[in-house]
């Protein structure tokens, strides 16, 4: 038995963290000039792969692909991005930085082939591949001069499963900015949860160098049971949170640089911390509450080279991470008190490399293949003490993968094969996966890609493919939370009772098959409107799945995750994850996206015409010059300092033709044209956008095992805590932006379920009601202000408020009675409710 201590101290790992971040910001803060330096002293590139962009050409209202001239940065192949995105719109969601973006996007980007939730999309930079998500997660907005959204069968010529959606960011060329932001998340009910957060930023960009630096703290504060209006609180309440006291930190860095001869790298290492401690509890034995203190640490090295060799390219990615977790929970058992402790400590690597290019020609087109190989190696350590027993575990696992990506072209309109037909190719993608502990799982998908008219697209897909459980869900260490309340099915009562979580070594692999068959329709020539359909069927045998509902089905298939004590009540259940039989779903999803710019638009040329004017010595935008007249209401505001192509905020003496300015980015220092808050428009320039999307789901089952009913999860079987899968889902997404100020919402509605309880005596069916969420955010930059301009500080200046949940909807959940069960009270189900977010944001 571990002795036991009254009370935890409280660990100085917050402390620590905040230590190490002051540290780290430092030190890379220090070093950020002379790698600025590097950049901005690296010569541009002359491989054939370097493009030029000029910044006003993604200043337009409408971006079109043509067959006869692809956009600099585009993805490889002819498949058309579903919806583009200009600086002007990405402007208009009011967002900070591309995670916050990719979030804004999950409407159009949510995939029903990664399953219930879809799978997260696929993220390109300049139609290249990237090592990880955290290459691009905070880079800002502004720095972004395109994004293109695309099917799940372009993730394919990639390397990857065809099971996410693409995004594409095409960035400036030039790009200059150090960003810093605050903010605060406060719930509108009265007590703690309220979240404090500081982030730092640098960026700069010239061409294929781009360097980044980014650090993040945030602070969030304990909420207790007794601070929510909950009906028969339970006698330790106070000594219960629903919210843990958790502080967080993250330190980012990346740089890439061309290399030689058309070859650029990326190197990108970060490292994040969080501590946590939640209160479970009246701890009996002493005064004071029970509690869980948990840790993490997690640090990351990746990068990456891409080049190209005689037509075709190829790039090479790695990966090294290595994560700590450490928790320790306090229980008293029988009088007794014990901490139990959990500790997992993981280690991954991973190389891939791929090449693709175009094998031969014939007369419908160029015949091309993506062809893929890689390693990867994952280690999990594992030890925990629970109730006195100590149990110890270590698993590894090596993967060695290959992939082969064929697209055939059957008849093409610019080739004159079959013009009648349009547009036709198809496609074939194998995969063999060999790992160490579960032999060999392959790929098998085949498609179609067809274009019968420039407006309209039909994809259709089939792809069979096995998976292995990870080995989190395998070997993580087990742990016992104390205090759970559940609703038990079977006798119709709320149970407080001991959860155990962890892994299951007893899982197997699974193996599913997926039909696809979606539309696009692109209407009208002079109006932004595109409208989608996608049809998928899928189903998956050996269903990898975490443990559901515990309903009274779900009992009498696992009876052994269930312990009642001698009276019949539930005092535990094992919610470590599970095998399936099987799984099948069907779903429809329908929508459009709508964009218009509205007011003065801009004028194709205006960027040369600038830099005409300025190496011939005029001056330009932000320059000594002519003294104006008094600012008026339609005047256009000068562009933020250091935002590609601005001025510094003192302003130095422009230098003539070619020579470099100060920071060595171009005449003037930074290069660029840009035009206002990221890179703005006419004064007067609006843009307006608006999507909706319908999700009906026509079949959700789940077979347990064989001979034992289907779960129907579309009438009365449940996997969650929030009732089973609704039928339909609306999803609806609309912004605004003019003159520097901008309004966006979404709002998402479900329709109710119901869970059943049959079995059992006093069973209870639960029916969950219809929701509807709606969050809203608006936005003003000041400098685009009339009654701020002039004013340096304010350039690059943006105050934002948000509300998350709007009308503070909330699931009820009634039994047949009418009441609502203790556990499903609004508050436990969603502490918060509303919460208001007030952030201000400065780019120097």
């Amino acid at each position: 038995m571990i002795p036991y201590a009254t009370a935890l101290p409280d660990a100085p790992a917050a402390r620590r963290l905040r230590i190490a971040l002051l540290l780290g910001v430092s030190a890379a803060l220090l070093a950020a000039p002379a790698v600025a330096r590097q950049v901005a002293q690296t010569p541009a590139p002359t491989s054939p792969n370097a493009y030029e962009m000029d910044d006003e050409a993604y200043e337009v209202d409408a971006l079109t692909v043509t067959a006869s001239r692809q956009q600099p940065g585009s993805v490889i192949g002819d498949i058309p991005p579903e919806l583009q995105l200009t600086p002007r719109d990405i402007r208009a969601y009011g967002v900070s930085t591309v995670a916050e973006l990719i979030t804004a996007l999950e409407p159009q980007t949510s995939s029903a082939r990664g399953g219930a939730a879809g799978g997260r999309p696929v993220i390109l930079v300049n139609g290249g591949r990237i090592s990880s998500f955290r290459e691009v997660r905070d880079i800002p907005t502004e720095a972004i001069a395109r994004v293109d959204i695309l099917p799940e069968e372009v993730a394919l010529k990639y390397g990857y499963r065809a099971d996410q959606k693409v995004i594409n960011l095409v960035l400036r060329r030039r790009f200059r900015a150090t960003t810093l932001e605050a903010g605060a998340r406060l719930p509108t009910q009265s007590g703690g949860g309220d979240t404090v957060d500081v982030r730092l930023n640098q960026l700069r960009i010239q061409r294929d160098n781009r360097f980044m630096v980014d650090a993040k703290v945030s602070d969030q504060s304990e909420l207790y049971e007794t601070e929510r209006d909950l009906a028969q609180p339970r006698s330790d309440a106070a000594f219960r949170s629903l919210i843990p006291r958790q502080t967080t930190w993250e330190l980012n860095s990346v740089f890439s640089r061309p290399i030689k001869d058309g070859v650029s790298g990326t190197v990108n290492a970060s490292l994040e911390g969080s501590d946590s401690t939640s209160w479970l509890g009246l701890n009996t034995l002493a005064t004071g509450p029970l509690r869980r203190q948990s840790e993490s640490l997690t640090g990351h090295v990746g990068g990456g080279m891409i080049g190209a060799i005689k037509g075709w390219k190829w790039s090479v990615t790695g990966n090294a991470e290595r994560g700590k977790n450490d928790s320790t929970t306090e229980r008293v058992i029988s009088g007794v008190a014990y901490r139990d402790i959990s500790n997992a400590i993981s280690t991954s690597a991973d190389v891939q490399g791929d090449l693709s290019g175009t094998l031969f020609r014939i007369p419908a087109g160029a015949v091309s293949s993506t062809i893929t190989g890689g390693f990867e190696t994952v280690r999990l350590e594992s030890d925990s003490v629970r109730a006195g027993a100590a149990r110890s575990g270590e698993l590894s696992r090596d993967t060695g993968s290959a992939k082969l990506n064929l697209d055939l072209p059957l008849t093409s309109v610019r080739n004159d094969v079959l013009p009648g037909l349009g547009n036709l190719s198809l496609n074939l993608n194998l995969a063999a996966d060999r790992l160490s502990d579960f032999g060999t799982l392959t790929t098998l998908g085949y498609g179609a890609n067809w274009s019968p008219i420039e407006k309209l697209r039909v994809i259709a897909s089939v792809t069979r493919d096995q998976g292995a459980p990870s080995l989190q869900q395998i070997g993580d260490p087990e742990q016992l939370t104390p205090g759970v309340q559940v609703y038990d099915f079977r006798r119709g009562e709320t149970a407080v009772i001991s959860r155990l979580t962890g892994g299951n070594r007893a899982l197997r692999e699974e193996e599913g098959r997926v039909i696809k068959l979606g539309l696009s329709l692109k209407p009208f020539d002079k109006t932004n409107l595109t409208l989608t359909t996608n049809y998928t069927n899928s189903r998956t045998d050996d269903l990898i799945s975490s443990f559901p509902t515990a309903t009274s089905q779900i009992e009498e298939a696992f009876p052994e995750r269930f312990v009642r004590d001698a009276t019949g009540r539930l005092v535990q259940i094992d919610a470590r994850p599970i095998n399936f039989d099987r799984r099948q779903t069907d779903e429809l999803r329908t929508g459009f996206t709508f964009r218009k710019a509205f007011g003065p638009q801009p004028q194709p040329g205006r960027f040369r015409q600038r830099q005409a004017q300025a190496q011939a010595g005029a001056p330009a935008a932000g320059q000594p010059g002519p003294t104006p007249g008094p600012a008026s209401a339609t005047s256009e505001p000068p562009p933020p300092p250091g935002v590609d192509g601005a001025p510094p905020a003192t302003t130095p003496t422009r230098p003539q033709g070619g020579e470099r300015g100060p920071s060595g980015f171009g005449p003037g220092g930074f290069g660029g044209g840009g035009r206002g808050f990221g890179g703005g428009g006419p004064p007067g320039a609006g843009t307006f956008q608006i999507g909706l999307y319908h999700t009906v789901k026509f079949t959700d089952e789940i077979v347990i095992r064989p001979g034992l009913p289907t779960l129907d999860l579309l009438d009365g079987a449940a996997l969650g805590s929030g009732g089973g899968t609704p039928k339909n889902q609306i999803d609806l997404q609309g912004n605004v932006s003019r003159n520097g100020l901008g309004a966006g919402f979404n709002a998402r509605w479900q329709e109710d379920t119901v869970v059943r309880g049959s079995g059992g005596v006093g069973a209870q069916d639960l029916s969950f009601s219809s929701l509807t969420k709606v969050n809203l955010r608006l936005f003003a930059d000041l400098g685009a202000q009339p009654a701020l301009r002039g004013k340096p500080f304010f350039r690059g200046a943006r105050i934002s408020a948000s509300v998350d949940n709007l009308f503070d909807a909330r699931q009820t959940v009634r039994s047949p009675d009418g009441a609502t069960p203790i556990t499903y009270q609004e508050d436990y189900l969603d502490p918060r409710g509303r919460v208001m977010r007030v952030s201000f944001r400065k780019l120097f």
